[in-house]
């Protein structure tokens, strides 16, 4: 592929202004009337500047750090998919939201819904008949976590567990957030001890929302180094 060829495609793929956008946040159920549309008002280097997002025909203020699986549609009918986060928002004559705007990479023809996951290491419980124990996590996103133990417990692949995350974000506030999930994984990654994948499947709604905010936040110290 050309440079020249490439740089068109990668234009293609992105939204430009006066685009609609179609958003669903990855914290509320898949289902037509949770999806939000908003216009795009600007592009910067690092953002697309929105209006406020509609939902079921009224406007609505996602909250700070949302996640959100977003679509555009070309003028060939086809439909670009692609991540972003509510970043803030811009209370001029016209409000306008904030998102982070995508790298080319992470703009597909198919619809993936997943969650950030960010290094992170914060306590959690967890327990099944079997065993009950609290450990430090690797890495933490909306959707799972994994963490590191010693092998000393009997944990097998598509357990089920149930346990807690100890959540402590910049303003000082704490939340344990419940949660019920699947082990995906357990594997050595040759030093004695077994690295956990755990895939959450019992969440509320809001307590999800908790952790997709500390991910979030996490993910603007990394930025900020």
């Amino acid at each position: 592929m050309t440079s020249t060829y490439k740089r068109r495609a990668i234009k293609k793929m992105y939204p430009k202004t006066n685009d609609m956008l179609f958003m669903q946040p990855v914290s509320m159920e898949a289902k037509p009337e949770n999806e939000h549309r908003s216009r795009i008002s600007e592009i910067e280097e690092n953002s697309l500047l929105t209006e406020l997002p509609l939902r079921a025909g009224r406007m609505s203020r996602l909250r700070l750090g949302e996640e959100l699986s977003v679509y555009h549609m070309t003028e060939d009918g086809v439909k670009y998919y692609f991540t972003s986060h509510v970043l803030g928002y811009q209370d001029d004559s016209i409000p306008l939201m904030r998102i982070s705007k995508p790298l080319p990479e992470d703009i597909s023809k198919v619809q993936r819904r997943h969650y950030l996951r960010v290094p992170a290491k914060v306590e959690i419980a967890v327990q099944a008949p079997q065993f009950h124990f609290t450990a430090v996590t690797s890495d933490l996103s909306g959707g799972g976590l994994s963490f590191v133990d010693a092998g000393a417990y009997p944990i097998e692949t598509e357990q089920e567990v149930d346990g807690w995350i100890l959540l402590a974000y910049k303003s000082g506030s704490v939340d344990h957030v419940p949660f019920g999930g699947e082990v995906l994984r357990v594997k050595e990654p040759g030093t004695g001890r077994n690295t956990v994948s755990v895939r959450f499947t019992r969440i509320a709604d809001t307590e999800r929302q908790k952790v997709i905010r500390y991910c979030f936040e996490r993910q603007l110290d990394f930025r900020n180094r």
